[in-house]
C-alpha cells in the first residue's frame, strides 16, 4: 500500500487504538530526510464552528471543557456520519446549542487546527439574522451558557485570551477585521 505524500512515503498504516470519538494510527514512513520511522496521528471527525450574528451581537458559548477549563467559543461540534454535510452539522449545532435557526448562511472554508497530529478539518460558517427558538443541548452541555457579545467585544476577547478556541478566534477575527 505504498503511497507517496509529497516528500514523505507511507509504507503501511495500522490503527493502534480506536474509541467512539477517534482512532490513533501508526504509519511506517520514510521522511523527507530519507530516514525510515513511525508517524503517529489521530483520525477524528471533522468539526464545525458558526458565527451567528443577531442584531450586531455574536452568539458565543461559554462552557467548561474537561481538558481546557472554561472558555468562550462559537457554537459548533462534530460533523456526524448522519450529517455527512458540514452545512447540515453547522445548522444542527447552532440550533441545539442556541436554539437559533434559519438566516442567511455563508461558508468561510475550513481550517486544519493541528496539521501535524490530525487530518481533521474545522468548517467555518457565518449566519446573519437567525431566528430564535428553544435550545436542545446534549446532556454533556448542561453547563453551556449562550452569551450575546457585541462584535468588537468578541474580537477583544480573542486578543485578551478569553476566546481561546482557535477556529472560533480565526472566524471572529475574519468578521471584525
Amino acid at each position: 500500500m505504498e503511497q507517496q505524500r509529497g516528500p514523505w512515503t507511507r509504507h503501511s498504516s495500522t490503527a493502534s487504538w480506536a474509541g467512539p470519538r477517534f482512532q490513533v494510527h501508526r504509519d511506517r514512513i520514510t521522511g523527507p530526510d530519507g530516514r525510515p520511522g513511525d508517524y503517529d496521528w489521530v483520525r477524528a471527525p471533522d468539526q464545525v464552528r458558526v458565527a451567528a450574528v443577531v442584531d450586531g451581537h455574536l452568539l458565543v458559548i461559554e462552557q467548561y471543557h474537561y481538558l481546557t477549563g472554561t472558555l468562550w467559543q462559537l457554537p459548533g461540534g462534530a460533523v456526524d456520519l448522519a450529517d455527512a454535510d458540514p452545512s447540515a452539522a453547522a445548522r444542527r449545532e447552532l440550533a441545539e446549542e442556541t436554539g437559533h435557526h434559519g438566516g442567511t448562511w455563508t461558508g468561510h472554508g475550513f481550517l486544519h487546527p493541528l496539521p501535524g497530529l490530525t487530518d481533521c478539518k474545522v468548517h467555518l460558517w457565518h449566519v446573519d439574522r437567525p431566528s430564535p427558538g428553544p435550545a436542545t443541548p446534549e446532556p454533556s452541555e448542561a453547563d453551556l451558557r449562550v452569551r450575546h457579545v457585541p462584535l468588537p467585544e468578541a474580537a477583544a476577547a480573542v486578543r485578551e485570551g478569553l476566546l481561546r478556541c482557535a477556529p472560533s478566534a480565526a472566524l471572529v477575527l475574519s468578521l471584525t477585521s
